[in-house]
């Protein structure tokens, strides 16, 4: 497991978003790929900042308080990012995780471009991928369903079957 690098399992292809970009519009994109952040990069791709659904509250308090959110994503962003390069190993990227509240970490490339982010799920992933290699957790049958396991007719069945 400590071997395996964000390269592996990183999403390759994010929700980028400009500094630029109108808050709102950031805000519809975010719901609409189901994400909770993304990051934000400038014209030459360089990540410059993170957008997260917390971010994204503060534009409903200036609406609230304002009328029609306006600004850009720019406004709004968080500035203090943590990104990684793509041969961060995952123990790493798990450190990184425990030491911080966010759900995504950007990976970039030796230039500082973006190439793909690594969420708390997929190292979650990787590691249930993990358990299925026989090699590093026994054979599967020592890892049985948990519904196939309850019961009495069922224990039955399985010592029938070896």
């Amino acid at each position: 497991m400590k071997n395996r690098s964000a390269a592996e399992f990183m999403t390759r292809v994010p929700l980028t978003l400009s500094p630029t970009t109108n808050i709102v519009d950031a805000l519809h994109s975010l719901l609409k790929r189901r994400t909770p952040e993304a990051p934000v990069v400038d014209d030459s791709g360089k990540l410059v900042g993170m957008l997260s659904e917390t971010d994204c509250l503060k534009v409903l308090c200036a609406e609230a308080f304002e009328g029609t959110p306006e600004g850009r994503v720019g406004d709004y962003m968080s500035r203090d990012t943590d990104a990684i390069s793509p041969g961060t190993n995952i123990c790493d990227i798990v450190s990184r995780f425990q030491d911080n509240s966010y759900r995504r970490i950007p990976v970039e490339d030796d230039d500082g471009h973006i190439v793909g982010q690594v969420s708390r799920r997929d190292i979650l992933l990787a590691f249930e991928a993990m358990r299925d290699n026989p090699r590093l957790y026994g054979t599967k049958d020592q890892h049985l369903d948990l519904e196939e396991s309850r019961g009495v007719d069922r224990a039955m069945k399985r010592a029938r079957a070896r």
